[in-house]
Formats: structure tokens, sequence, C-alpha cells
């Protein structure tokens, strides 16, 4: 869903939500999300939209040892620059692919790795044992 420019001089403050249900069935580390919810301040200054953007998402994500789902809540308090400068996070067009956009936060926000609780129970240990080749030797590091 696209913002538009003219919207937003009439409109500063918006609040939507966002379904990526279908968004993410390509992405076996998010199992579910719940809508997302969007609250933005925009302001103008010069030939640039500067958005104070917080987001707010539940969303289950998958263990990285069982697999099980972990419960996790983000929370994203972002400003985000449109605009023609070097210093501006995106260029500034009449249509703002915002949905888009707060999906890349979403993404580069949440964690990498997470945990189940029963997954600190799992150890992987490797157990050492030496080359045949060098096995003598360990009696003679005990001399």
């Amino acid at each position: 869903m696209n913002l538009l420019l003219k919207d937003l001089q009439n409109n500063p403050s918006i609040i939507r939500t966002y379904d990526y249900h279908d968004a993410i069935e390509s992405l076996p580390e998010i199992l579910t999300i719940a809508p997302v919810k969007v609250i933005a301040n925009a302001t103008f200054l010069n030939d640039s939209l500067t958005m104070d953007v917080l987001i707010e998402a539940d969303m289950q994500l998958a263990c990285a040892k069982t697999l099980k789902p972990v419960d996790y809540h983000l929370k994203v308090n972002e400003k985000i620059i449109f605009g023609n400068d070097i210093d501006a996070d995106f260029i500034l067009e009449d249509a703002i692919p915002f949905k888009d956009i707060i999906f890349g936060y979403i993404l580069s926000e949440k964690p990498l790795v997470v945990y189940h609780p029963d997954a600190k129970k799992l150890a992987f240990k490797e157990t050492k044992h030496p080359h045949p080749a060098f096995a003598d030797l360990k009696q003679f590091l005990k001399k």
C-alpha cells in the first residue's frame, strides 16, 4: 500500500495496520506474524520528508535448535528520511511504498537467532577422540 505525498501533507499523522501473512510464506524463520501496528508522524522540510515511525509486531519465530515456536514482540522506533540528499534513506516520490518499507524494517530488526526454553537442555558436545595414529602420544604427556 502506497502513501501519497498529498495525503501526508493534509494529514501528517497516520496509524495503519498491515497484514504480512502472505509475505512470510517464503521465510522459514518467521512462523506467524500478527497484524503489524504502525504509527507515523510526517514532517516536511524543504525538499525532504522525515517520518518518525513506531512499529509493533507480535510474531512467532523458529527456535534455532529445536524449531519450536518462540513468541517475540518487536517494537521499533525509527526516523526515516525521504529526499534526494545523500543523507536520505529513501528517494522522495509522489507514492511511497510504505508497507514494503515497514516490512524491510521488520526483517532487519528481528533477531537472527532465538532459542526456545527447552533448547537449553540440548547440548551439542563433541566427544574428543584422537586420531588412532596419535592415540599412544597421550601416554608420553602424562609422564
